[in-house]
């Protein structure tokens, strides 16, 4: 079988789940960040971000141990850790970010895991990504009042807005989760996303994979840019028609 053919087989694998042909296709010398482009604006997504949507435990454990990358992105902008919230993949989510996957990752419209978990009702896994030190508090598309115009009573929305009202962040290295305010967190340097209540909770974090992550989780294309602006004028329209 050709390079190509056993990377296409161990997309077809992580996405059924079947971890014996997951493993067939890496020992068969498969590229475990191969990713079919169609288009421009189209491809399959990887192995790891195949599994994550589909919830396959086993097989996202399976990749994270050889190395799958969690900061790699289908073209529409979707990071693994955007993939397994937005399908409320709680556990899938827990191992990406323990595996350095930067818990507020954009996408082309500036919405984070939190904001795609939250506008799919996904209660638990807007908890644990609360937990997780995701921000309450950044803007993107989905603002509270369209979110709660598509779900009035969700009960992750509430979730956001007491986190919100509390001003305390999370330590964003997993294995603390330590709640302060945000002058007294350390922001990376780097990617200015994450923050850490201490600079040993910073190695670490960078130790068990934000260095793979730092400097590509921010994600700002002009397409996506002017997409966002049409659907808000969208919006904006329809409700004002009402």
């Amino acid at each position: 079988m050709a390079d190509n053919s056993w990377n296409e087989y161990l997309l077809n694998a992580a996405e059924k789940g079947s971890l014996q042909d997951v493993k067939k296709a890496l020992k068969a010398g498969a590229d475990i960040d191969f990713d079919h482009v169609y288009s421009e604006s189209v491809s399959s997504g990887t192995a790891l971000y195949n599994a994550s949507r589909m919830g396959h435990v086993d097989v996202v454990k399976l990749l994270l141990r050889k190395g799958a990358s969690v900061a790699k992105r289908v073209k529409t902008s979707f990071a693994p850790l955007h993939a397994a919230a937005y399908e409320g993949r709680t556990e899938v989510v827990d191992l990406l970010v323990q595996h350095g996957a930067t818990v507020d990752i954009r996408d082309g419209f500036m919405n984070t895991p939190l904001h795609a978990t939250c506008c799919e009702k996904h209660v638990d896994t807007v908890r644990r990504l609360i937990e997780l030190g995701a921000r309450p508090d950044l803007a993107s598309v989905y603002s509270d009042e369209r979110l709660g115009q598509v779900c009035p009573e969700f009960e992750g929305l509430k979730l956001i807005q007491e986190a919100r009202k509390t001003k305390l962040l999370r330590c964003c290295n997993p294995k603390c989760g330590k709640p302060g305010y945000r002058k007294t967190l350390k922001l990376c340097a780097g990617c200015k996303l994450t923050r850490y209540c201490s600079r040993d909770c910073q190695k670490q974090h960078w130790s068990v994979g934000h260095k793979k992550c730092c400097g590509h989780d921010v994600y700002s294309v002009e397409l996506f840019k002017a997409m966002a602006d049409d659907l808000i004028a969208v919006a904006q329209a329809r409700a004002r028609a009402k």
